[in-house]
């Protein structure tokens, strides 16, 4: 959805385009959501987070603007930026750890530390790749991989047949194989 299109949305209906900016584009705010808070929050947290998230950018949002384009690139920046906050105030969060307790977790050792690095740069990539295939592919591959929806699942979120989605997921994961052997990824 763009700019222009929300904003005509907005004068007819506020929750309405609210609404088809929350449907649109919520598997997205929730992979970035996810992505940053993972290893430190809940999956409350996560989707307390993606609330937040679509608060603030419908609070935020200055139909004034003169903004053209996506509308994906204002609410992921403003994922980014709550996800960052919630990761910083969920890592402050002290954990109580006895020093007794033979269960406690040892902190990482460096060679964790860089893998988890590296695992992290390797999702980054992927959603990168994955939101390049477009629409719906993008939402078939995230649905179905991310989320293990069945097809007949994610026919209730893209409006195709179960066997058209089955295909296309195929194609699309052939499509993201091939990307990531460009890259030299292997997953």
């Amino acid at each position: 959805m763009t700019h222009s299109e929300y904003r005509r949305l907005l004068k007819e209906d506020v929750s309405g385009a609210q609404r088809a900016v929350f449907d649109e584009y919520f598997n997205y705010v929730y992979v970035i959501v996810y992505n940053r808070l993972q290893g430190c929050g809940r999956r409350e947290d996560v989707d307390e987070c993606v609330s937040d998230v679509f608060v603030d950018a419908f609070s935020s949002y200055d139909p004034d603007m003169l903004i053209t384009g996506d509308i994906k690139g204002f609410l992921g920046m403003v994922a980014d930026r709550r996800a960052t906050d919630y990761y910083r105030r969920l890592s402050r969060s002290p954990v109580p750890v006895s020093i007794d307790d033979e269960n406690a977790e040892q902190l990482p050792a460096s060679d964790d530390v860089q893998t988890n690095t590296e695992n992290s740069e390797i999702r980054r990539i992927l959603l990168e790749l994955v939101d390049s295939l477009g629409e719906p592919d993008a939402t078939i591959i995230i649905q179905k991989y991310f989320y293990k929806r069945s097809s007949k699942e994610i026919s209730k979120i893209v409006p195709l047949a179960p066997v058209s989605i089955r295909l296309r997921s195929i194609k699309a994961l052939k499509k993201l194989k091939k990307m990531l052997t460009d890259r030299n990824i292997t997953v």
